[in-house]
């Protein structure tokens, strides 16, 4: 199977306003029709999806509130972010992808307001052991098979040095406590040419915005109604 993740927010138990970080896992069911569905949904929304994309300027100073560029360059289209879409616009993202059921979706919630500065101390080790974790408990509560496994990841926030760690930690831990007779293969991309990490950001956001605000509900259930989203992984216990 194959996995694609990418993540909205950021490990720090220090900022009041930055409450959750949250993992989307994205497991492929039928690939061809998960790519078709992004190139129509683009191709549908290219007009808003540009209007989105512009800087957001606050009208009484002039100064800009929100820098715009992240999904286009010089009007040309490069990737799906789900910072920069309204709530109208994941509203439709939404609505859009629940019509093919082409993939699953999970979720790791972390509550860093329960977190340790010592833990906190490291984030790339608080993301590889809490998505250890959660896939450890999706395998276990049945919801992915225990099979090999290629994770794709987005490699922005990544340090060459510790690109091969998530690999040998994954297949040690999980093979060792029994969880898996299966092999995790980890795979770097940068986002911009991985249309289905861009989908996984998108869900990331939408759930994040939704721990933030309290809204999007009807989405999120819908997703479940669909059974798309198959399960929340909740880091601390």
């Amino acid at each position: 199977m194959i996995i694609y993740i990418d993540e909205s927010g950021s490990i720090n138990n220090h900022i009041s306003e930055n409450e959750y970080f949250i993992i989307a896992l994205v497991r492929v069911v039928d690939k061809d029709s998960i790519k078709k569905s992004y190139k129509r949904f683009v191709s549908s929304n290219f007009d808003r999806l540009l209007m989105l994309d512009c800087d957001k300027v606050k009208p009484s100073t002039g100064q800009v509130i929100k820098e715009g560029g992240k999904m286009f360059c010089k009007g040309n289209f490069r990737e799906l972010k789900g910072s920069q879409l309204d709530k109208k616009m994941k509203q439709k993202f939404v609505d859009f992808f629940v019509q093919k059921h082409s993939f699953e979706l999970y979720y790791i919630i972390i509550d860093n307001k329960k977190l340790t500065d010592r833990f906190c101390e490291n984030t790339a080790r608080v993301f590889n052991y809490t998505l250890r974790l959660g896939l450890e408990y999706f395998i276990n509560t049945g919801y992915l098979q225990s099979e090999d496994c290629i994770l794709q990841l987005d490699e922005r926030n990544e340090k060459t040095e510790s690109k091969y760690f998530l690999e040998n930690y994954l297949n040690t831990e999980l093979s060792m406590n029994g969880t898996t007779s299966g092999k995790f293969a980890v795979q770097y991309f940068d986002s911009a040419n991985n249309n289905i990490i861009q989908i996984a950001d998108v869900f990331a956001n939408l759930y994040y915005s939704h721990m933030k605000t309290g809204g999007y509900k009807e989405d999120i259930q819908k997703l479940k109604d669909a059974k798309i989203l198959k399960c929340l992984f909740k880091f601390p216990v």
